[in-house]
């Protein structure tokens, strides 16, 4: 009997304790400590296995904080994406970010992004291939402030239709961004949410411990939590991939059409508008123009090529804004030759090869663009594709900020003035027409066009 009290004094002393040192825990590392383990999820593109997402928390032999997410899709036949992040806080207080990971690899080209914690900031390392770039980044970030959405449910325990934002790193653009929620509502589970990152409306089902159990994005993908095995059985796609959306009528001189009205013939289930009226020099947005300057994963703006392409331009043109973009589109048309279905997938792949798709093309003006000093987006939509059988195409191009204005610009078709037969589309309206036009289900009537 001595002894049984003795053990089972001992077992509540050992819980009490435990108890509060779990309270005096600060609150990061709790929410940290509750999300750790292993995850699996299948992701479905309506209904199809498309690919999987693996996520991974754990605290290390010496106390530092690991987030680890691996997404992995196979939208194409052969032609896999997968992505890499793992970011890593320090052990005590504040948490510092001490290393983050970005990797992208697909068929074509291997990226990595390595940011390493300095004293004034942050410092980024960009892996092209064999090319290598650095960037400092006026940065600070810790473990709280990638938890802050949950520090916040954990703290306010918010009500429905409450509002949070909360800062992330967009790897790609090397920015800490700010990404919005939205309370859906409190249910058995946990919460349901609702962000705009990164396919338009993307609904999030969260358990108690915070961690998603499912994802719906724009309606079009769904992330569902399974196991491994089941998560990782992707086969065959069992779709066609077609990029071609048909049109009832021949648009002639279309690069000379200034506006243009069309009906969108789609089932009624399919949330895209049933008119649409275009105007040329499409803009998608007046945007904050520091938002689309410098390095970035993708546009490689201070490789010796890339300065070297931007003085030819000058040299042959001229200094003045309107001839330098000019040159800038001339110059991008004539470094690549067009190879339909073969994109190279990286700027420097494009150059040192000399082809590439239009995502390429795009790409590599954009990087020309502000290694010249001019903010510059790559811009992605539908495009009219002339022929015996005329159809819009997934299609790429650009927008540029020259002279105090955004000016669109198409360096595929070396095109200064981009006519009205260039639809740009949100995200949430591109993942619904790749959605479409593997049924067939999405065709376009000319109501009206008239000519510059």
């Amino acid at each position: 009997m001595h002894r049984f009290l003795v053990v089972a004094v001992g077992c509540i002393l050992f819980t009490s304790v435990v108890a509060l040192l779990e309270q005096r825990q600060p609150p990061a590392e709790q929410i940290a400590a509750g999300m750790a383990g292993e995850s699996w999820f299948r992701i479905q593109l309506a209904h199809e296995h498309v690919g999987y997402m693996y996520t991974n928390t754990y605290a290390d032999r010496q106390g530092a904080w690991h987030f680890v997410t691996t997404t992995h899709f196979l939208l194409q036949d052969n032609a896999p994406n997968t992505i890499v992040k793992h970011l890593v806080f320090d052990a005590q207080p504040p948490h510092i970010l001490r290393q983050a990971l970005y990797t992208s690899e697909n068929k074509h080209e291997a990226s990595l992004t390595k940011i390493d914690w300095i004293e004034s900031g942050y410092k980024a390392s960009l892996h092209r291939g064999n090319q290598v770039s650095q960037v400092e980044l006026d940065w600070t970030y810790t473990l709280e402030t990638f938890l802050g959405f949950e520090l916040w449910l954990k703290s306010v325990r918010p009500g429905a239709d409450s509002k949070h934002g909360t800062k992330s790193i967009d790897f790609e653009r090397l920015r800490i961004t700010l990404r919005n929620y939205r309370i859906v509502e409190e249910n058995e589970l946990g919460y349901l949410v609702e962000t705009n990152a990164p396919f338009a409306a993307t609904q999030t089902q969260l358990n108690q411990q915070m961690q998603p159990v499912r994802l719906n994005m724009a309606g079009i993908f769904d992330v569902i939590a399974t196991d491994e095995a089941d998560a990782i059985a992707l086969q065959q796609l069992r779709r066609k991939t077609n990029y071609l959306f048909p049109v009832d009528e021949r648009l002639q001189d279309h690069t000379e059409i200034a506006t243009l009205s069309l009906r969108i013939n789609k089932p009624p289930s399919l949330k895209l508008p049933n008119k649409l009226y275009l105007s040329a020099n499409p803009i998608t947005s007046d945007g904050n123009v520091d938002q689309f300057m410098g390095e970035e994963l993708r546009y490689p703006i201070t490789h010796p090529s890339i300065q070297a392409l931007v003085q030819q331009s000058l040299e042959q043109q001229g200094e003045t804004s309107r001839n330098l973009v000019a040159a800038l589109v001339t110059t991008t048309h004539n470094q690549l030759e067009y190879a339909e279905d073969r994109p190279a997938g990286a700027v420097l792949t494009a150059l040192s090869e000399g082809r590439g798709e239009c995502t390429d093309y795009a790409d590599l003006f954009t990087t020309l663009a502000r290694a010249a000093g001019y903010p510059a987006r790559t811009v992605y939509g539908l495009a009219y594709k002339d022929g015996f059988n005329p159809a819009f195409m997934f299609h790429a191009w650009n927008e540029v900020y020259s002279d105090g204005q955004w000016q669109a610009v198409d360096p595929t078709w070396d095109q200064t003035k981009v006519d009205a037969t260039h639809i740009p589309l949100t995200d949430a309206q591109a993942g619904l027409m790749m959605l479409a036009n593997n049924t067939g289900s999405v065709t376009f009537s000319v109501l009206g066009h008239s000519y510059f």
